[in-house]
C-alpha cells in the first residue's frame, strides 16, 4: 500500500501539533520530563525541516516556516 502525499502531510501536521503542545506543557510545568519532551520534539521537527529544505519543499505548506530554535529553545 502506498501512502499519498496528503497522508504524509496529515501525519506531519499531527506530529507538529503535538510538538507545539509540548512547548506549552513545558512552560506550564517545571518537571524535567516536560523539558525533555519538548527537546525531543524540537529534534524531530528540526530533522523533518532539514530534510524538506534539502528537497526544496515549500516549508509553509508543511507548517515548518517558523524559527524552530526561537519556538522551542
Amino acid at each position: 500500500m502506498e501512502i499519498s502525499n496528503e497522508s504524509y502531510k496529515y501525519i506531519l501536521a499531527r506530529v507538529l501539533e503535538r510538538a507545539f503542545e509540548s512547548i506549552e506543557e513545558a512552560n506550564e510545568n517545571e518537571d524535567e520530563f516536560y523539558k525533555g519532551r519538548k527537546l525531543a520534539y524540537y529534534e524531530i521537527a528540526d530533522i523533518i525541516k532539514s530534510e524538506l529544505m534539502v528537497r526544496d519543499a515549500d516549508l509553509k505548506e508543511f507548517g515548518l516556516d517558523v524559527d524552530l530554535e526561537k519556538a522551542f529553545l
